[in-house]
């Protein structure tokens, strides 16, 4: 009993860790499995497929037929992955396949954010918190001002160093003054 209590809470100290992500990356990584599985039996439907054309212009001709490509991409909120490809006088044809389980396990992380954060309390509300806050916190600006007396400070800061050195007046001399004189 006491091994299955520690167990538990561990597996509750590893998602108050990784969090919602760990769930998220999970889903994600069996949604590419699936996808991958669909596309190297080609059992994927081909109405779920996009094709790109993209011209590219190479310095020399070159034509194949259709390749295997590997990759994804999002676009539009919509996730893709690679299927295959070809190269066509100038245009480069690529084959794309829908992932909407990738999508699906966008959307549930996104909903796992949202109803965790708090939305309890009023805008308003939250917007004084932060102009409160931002009160609070923000450090103020001052200035530093020297008196005009300020050589008498910078001597007795300095009482060990040698009186020429304090000498505001620099003749520029080559090579560099001899203080031990």
């Amino acid at each position: 009993m006491k091994q299955l209590a520690a167990i538990f809470l561990v597996f509750v100290f590893l998602f108050n860790v990784i969090g919602y992500y760990g769930i998220y990356a999970g889903m994600v990584r069996q949604a590419n499995k699936k996808a991958e599985l669909a596309i190297e039996n080609s059992t994927y439907d081909p109405s779920e497929t996009v094709t790109l054309k993209i011209p590219l212009t190479l310095p020399y001709p070159f034509e194949n037929g259709f390749e295997r490509a590997s990759g994804d991409f999002e676009y539009g909120g919509e996730f893709y992955k690679l299927v295959q490809q070809k190269y066509e006088r100038d245009t480069v044809y690529i084959v794309c396949l829908r992932n909407s389980d990738h999508k699906k396990a966008a959307n549930i992380l996104s909903d796992l954010v949202k109803q965790s954060a708090d939305h309890s309390s009023v805008p308003s509300q939250n917007a004084k918190t932060i102009a409160g806050f931002l009160k609070d916190y923000n450090p103020a600006t001052a200035e530093i001002q020297i008196p005009v007396s300020g050589e008498t400070a910078i001597g007795l800061a300095c009482a060990s160093a040698h009186p020429k050195i304090l000498n505001r007046t620099y003749p520029v001399l080559t090579p560099p003054p001899n203080f031990n004189s």
